[in-house]
């Protein structure tokens, strides 16, 4: 599934009113919480996707020298 950043939005908000949300619907799917810890699992996956597709990643090298 393609998140988006309007779908991260939504999941956060729901996450920061504290409300007992049970479902809600994101990019057309429903989606069913028992826990705010479920929210926070599908938040991470999301932000995971929508991020790592943008990221830049970049690796330094060192050595003792010779």
């Amino acid at each position: 599934m393609a998140w988006t950043q309007t779908d991260i939005d939504k999941l956060k908000a729901a996450i920061a009113s504290g409300s007992a949300i049970q479902s809600m619907t994101i990019a057309g799917q429903q989606f069913t919480f028992r826990t705010a810890d479920d929210m926070l699992k599908l938040l991470a996956v999301m932000e995971g996707q929508v991020n790592g597709a943008t990221r830049n990643h970049r690796l330094a090298a060192t050595s003792k020298g010779a």
